[in-house]
């Protein structure tokens, strides 16, 4: 029966994910396995999930030869969303990115930093720079490895969302939200969609507020739409880039093509919608991505171009609201992001969706319903008020894809 299922990689096998019944049925797989001698490269036991190496010509026989799996996918490959600086890119002379300044963040900052504000970012790791405060981390690829960015990517991205402005000078978003680094990609900003998967899991059981996801799949993924799902329903905001496929694109790239997350477009300095910018339906909101100035690994900064670096604008913005009022559901970021945003005039609405998230007018929003509603005082971020928060269902949406 597991004549299909290998314990080491080679030509004649691929990575799938075996997904159980049950938790019972998973178990006793595990079991089974071990049994046989097989080590599975992963197992994620809050989706019942295994992931093996398999003949590829026998994929199909796996779910037909045990009652007990469910389903078996591909664990197909993702990549990240940016590209590095190419030749005669603007830099900017100001500590505060032109982005940081273009969405409005410098003046919520008297009111919010995002402080105490969880940001979980799945990316190639994150610094070391003396410029991000990194309050703890994962690396789901080899767990025994360092969550530090052997790439770059993800530190530049961690970097626009909440470099602190000490030491470079850079200030991103919101500058006093807690980074958390989820290192599921490798040095060449590739990996797997079950490394970012464990990822995702890993971000609920740290119960983050916010999620950056600057990468996109390469093919279609139920347990990952799964996993975010559960995200969504533990109020977690999850951002996604749309992708760098252009205006030719028909449709953005997973995971930002799930309605449970905010799917973000890249602008230019000329509030256009720029032209590596993947298009569809799905696409949520704008937010600067050509020559975005952020952090490097070690020390210094670098500029670097992609919906990669969009999303983290957003994703800052999020932490800058949530601290405002924590109460606010994944489903209400979105809208309040979307409907405080600046149309780009030329651009269609699969390209910008709402427009240009503009982070000041959001917040305005968020203090007059506050002033409104004259709440209890609450201290914030109190046990008690994250519970109410992570059991708060949001409301139902369209499924869009």
């Amino acid at each position: 029966m597991l004549a299909m299922i290998h314990a080491k990689p080679s030509k004649q096998t691929t990575r799938q994910l075996i997904i159980l019944k049950d938790r019972k049925s998973y178990f006793q797989y595990i079991r089974l396995l071990k049994k046989n001698g097989i080590t599975p490269i992963k197992t994620i036991k809050s989706l019942n999930m295994v992931c093996c190496h398999v003949d590829r010509n026998k994929v199909s026989q796996v779910a037909q030869n045990h009652s007990k799996i469910r389903r078996v996918e591909a664990d197909v490959k993702a990549r990240a969303h940016g590209f590095p600086k190419r030749k005669g890119a603007r830099v900017s002379g100001s500590s505060t990115p032109w982005g940081v300044r273009r969405i409005g963040s410098p003046s919520v900052w008297p009111r919010s930093t995002g402080e105490s504000i969880r940001i979980g970012v799945i990316d190639t790791g994150i610094g070391p720079n003396p410029d991000l405060k990194v309050a703890g981390g994962i690396n789901t690829i080899n767990p025994r490895n360092s969550f530090h960015d052997d790439n770059g990517h993800g530190t530049h991205v961690a970097g626009t969302a909440a470099a602190r402005g000490i030491n470079s000078g850079i200030t991103g978003v919101a500058p006093r939200a807690k980074l958390y680094a989820v290192k599921a990609l490798d040095q060449n900003g590739n990996g797997f969609v079950s490394d970012i998967i464990e990822g995702v899991e890993w971000c609920i059981d740290r119960r983050m507020d916010v999620i950056n996801m600057s990468f996109g799949i390469i093919g279609n993924s139920p347990a990952l739409r799964r996993s975010i799902r559960r995200a969504n329903r533990h109020g977690i905001v999850v951002v996604a880039s749309a992708g760098n496929n252009g205006s030719d694109a028909t449709r953005i790239d997973e995971p930002a093509r799930y309605p449970e997350t905010i799917a973000v477009a890249a602008s230019n300095r000329n509030n256009k919608i720029a032209s590596f910018s993947s298009r569809g339906q799905e696409v949520d909101v704008a937010a600067p991505g050509v020559d975005i100035l952020s952090l490097k690994v070690g020390k210094g900064t670098g500029t670097r171009s992609g919906t990669s670096m969009a999303a983290p604008h957003v994703s800052g913005s999020a932490a800058l609201l949530l601290r405002l009022n924590p109460r606010l559901s994944p489903s209400q970021i979105r809208n309040l992001l979307a409907s405080t945003a600046l149309h780009l005039s030329g651009s269609s609405r699969r390209a910008q969706g709402s427009g240009l998230v503009q982070a000041d007018r959001a917040a305005d929003r968020v203090h007059a319903n506050l002033h409104a509603a004259k709440p209890r005082t609450v201290k914030l971020r109190s046990p008690t008020l994250r519970a109410n928060v992570r059991n708060r269902r949001p409301a139902k949406r369209k499924n869009r894809i």
